[in-house]
């Protein structure tokens, strides 16, 4: 897998791949508990829009290889594209175009998680 590759994993997906779920959906931004931490307010934000993460308790976020660093505790790039990979074998990389997407195309996605 190439870095290329792995950004056109949804975030969402990939948590999803790790057991999160959504806590709750807010136009095109999802929110979780934190994967870092334990936590009872969701602090821990996707754009579904530009597949980008943010950790409000961190003050860190990124894309798919950021969290990735974040989960495994490594900078190393081949170790993490690895990590993601192994993770996902069954979740086909997308594009984005950061075009708009309907409101139940979403939902549709989402509640399904």
């Amino acid at each position: 897998m190439t870095t290329e590759e792995a950004k056109k994993i949804r975030i969402a997906d990939y948590l999803h791949s790790l057991g999160y779920s959504p806590v709750k959906q807010q136009g095109i931004n999802l929110w979780y508990k934190s994967p870092f931490r334990e936590e009872n307010e969701p602090s821990f934000k996707v754009n579904t829009e530009r597949n980008q993460w943010y950790d409000f308790a961190l003050g860190r976020g990124g894309n798919i290889i950021a969290l990735a660093q974040e989960l495994y505790c490594s900078d190393y790039v081949p170790y993490l594209l690895q990590k993601i990979e192994e993770q996902t074998p069954h979740i086909h990389p997308v594009s984005f175009s950061f075009g708009k997407q309907s409101d139940e195309k979403k939902m549709n996605r989402y509640n399904s998680v």
